[in-house]
């Protein structure tokens, strides 16, 4: 026998398979059950409940139990127990930028193992890159390890959701709204979301999202002053901290999950850090090799499980990672069908001095007509790794403008920091053109996405023409 509050249901076809979320009464505070009922339940009930191992066998439903308040009130005090006390390095610039968040992520941390507690649906969406994918694991392993402390039995109902794309729209906040429709839930559902710029567009989904949901939103974009996001309750960026783009969202997400889970993640944010090559990497073969293998993993997933979806979840990498066949033979392939890529390209590729800089120009369907039909590299993070190797063959510093269908990424060697402002080179283009349908990214980093009717090569003649190029 135990007593309960039933806070979330998931909903089935048929009653009787509905999954049932119930916070309990225990020794150790309050805890989660998931559970299925021979006897319909529903959200709000306070109940006396005889189990059948994970199956509710009889139930009396208390007639004055009124006892939402404490529940609420308990799960908080819960939540607030969990949290880890962390301290900081003030010598260390990372644990600095750290330490001034700390309050926010405590708070946000606050709130998610609350909607874990009640068995809240939760939608966690990532970037489909290393910086993202780093940090989708960094939350899936504190999940893992916190929930002992947390559930008698099951596990909260956690939805992973790969973004491709710079931007949340409204399509994306319509198919998480449909998700969450699944479940009735005492608590709002909770919408988590790593690595996915600072743009205007994401402004729609954002207006349709944060009725339905409780949003927690971390990024490591430079803030622009269009972009609501930035007004969310639980939106955490270093920009407002005093860092900027090299404190990576995989690491921030790893940092927030710190602050519940026991757990070594530097492996994993040194990966975040090479992958966006954050000016704090330590930049060893280790971490090269891993961010190239989540950069391949989050391209296509296909590669390395037989499946007719690309899209990869962190479950999936956690079952890579700890193959070390598959992961060793997953990591050649990357490196093998990269450097493949690099030589077409260097091959095909177009070549402009200004007195600054090299700049380069590359028809991507030269390299991926040569490609099979598994998508890796991708484009944009193929951009990063030829303007790396291109750095490397210059005798001065180099840009590259990459084009393949409806996206153009350029990329510009850190060394033109100072001369060279991409992001307000694009956004004044975006404010004079409307072929550009959206853009996104950071000062050496931005890719634009371009109308089906609009012409490319008109677009980037004009990109030419602003950094001094000589077009005729």
């Amino acid at each position: 026998m135990f007593e309960g509050f039933v806070s979330c249901v998931r909903h089935a076809a048929a009653a009787s398979e509905n999954t049932y979320y119930v916070v309990c009464k225990d020794k150790k505070g309050i805890q989660l059950r998931e559970c299925r009922s021979g006897v319909v339940l529903h959200v709000g009930e306070e109940v006396e409940a005889e189990t059948d191992g994970t199956r509710i066998s009889s139930a009396i439903i208390k007639e004055n139990g009124g006892s939402r308040e404490f529940y609420v009130e308990s799960a908080s005090q819960r939540a607030a127990e969990l949290l880890i006390k962390r301290k900081y390095s003030d010598g260390n610039p990372i644990e600095r930028i750290t330490a001034r968040m700390d309050s926010s992520l405590a708070s946000a941390a606050r709130l998610f193992l609350r909607k874990m507690l009640f068995g809240a649906p939760i939608i966690i969406r990532f970037h489909n890159d290393a910086d993202g994918a780093s940090g989708a694991y960094g939350l899936l392993k504190a999940i893992q390890c916190v929930n002992p402390s947390i559930a008698i039995s099951g596990f909260p109902p956690v939805s992973w959701k790969m973004k491709r794309g710079v931007a949340y729209s409204a399509n994306d906040a319509w198919e998480d709204i449909l998700t969450s429709n699944n479940f009735e839930s005492v608590e709002k559902p909770l919408l988590f979301i790593v690595d996915f710029g600072t743009s205007s567009e994401s402004n729609p989904g954002i207006a349709a999202a944060r009725e339905k949901f409780d949003i927690i939103w971390l990024d490591h974009h430079p803030l622009l002053n269009e972009f609501d996001g930035k007004e969310l309750g639980h939106y955490i960026n270093p920009w407002s901290f005093g860092g900027d783009s090299s404190y990576t969202a995989g690491m921030l997400a790893c940092e927030f999950a710190k602050l519940f889970a026991d757990i070594d993640f530097s492996e994993m944010e040194n990966a975040s850090m090479v992958g966006d090559y954050s000016e704090y990497s330590n930049n060893d073969e280790e971490s090269r090799k891993l961010a190239l293998l989540l950069d391949m993993l989050t391209s296509d997933k296909r590669v390395a499980i037989n499946s007719s979806n690309q899209d990869i979840n962190p479950n999936e990498i956690d079952q890579i990672l700890n193959d070390k066949q598959k992961r060793l033979e997953l990591t050649n392939y990357a490196l093998t069908r990269l450097e493949e890529a690099i030589y077409l390209g260097i091959n095909s590729i177009k070549r402009y001095k200004i007195p600054l800089a090299n700049v380069y120009v590359l028809d991507f369907e030269n390299v991926r007509a040569n490609d099979s039909t598994i998508k890796y590299p991708l484009p944009g993070r193929y951009a990063s790794k030829l303007l790396e190797r291109l750095e490397t063959m210059s005798d001065k510093p180099c840009i590259l403008i990459l084009h393949f269908g409806y996206f153009i990424s350029i990329r510009v060697d850190k060394k033109l920091d100072e001369s060279i402002d991409l992001s307000k080179i694009v956004s004044e283009m975006k404010s004079s053109y409307k072929e550009i349908e959206g853009a996104g990214g950071h000062r050496n980093a931005m890719s634009i996405k371009i109308t089906p009717s609009a012409n490319n090569r008109e677009l980037i003649n004009i990109i030419l023409r602003e950094l001094g190029c000589d077009i005729r």
